[in-house]
């Protein structure tokens, strides 16, 4: 018996000929080698991400201390006119 999986559906079927299980591991053959390349490519999407989230984090910095220059210009400004 071997448990053949079809789109998220696992189907099983009676192997009894040699021939049916050479099918079968080339089946499952080529679905692992299609498997590995999904993974390649994840690899290099998660590596791309990382190199974007990388270039922002000095840009967030970089609105943090623009944030905090307006802050204090704004609390002198309302500090002047409030007098």
């Amino acid at each position: 018996m071997a448990n053949i999986v079809d789109s998220g559906e696992v189907t099983v079927k009676m192997v009894t000929e040699p021939e049916n299980i050479n099918v079968a591991i080339a089946r499952l053959e080529e679905r692992v080698a299609n498997m590995h390349s999904d993974m390649n490519e994840m690899k290099s999407d998660i590596t791309e991400l990382r190199a974007t989230a990388n270039r922002w984090k000095g840009g967030f910095w970089v609105l943090m201390g623009l944030g905090g220059v307006l802050g204090v210009l704004a609390n002198f400004l309302m500090g002047w006119l409030g007098k």
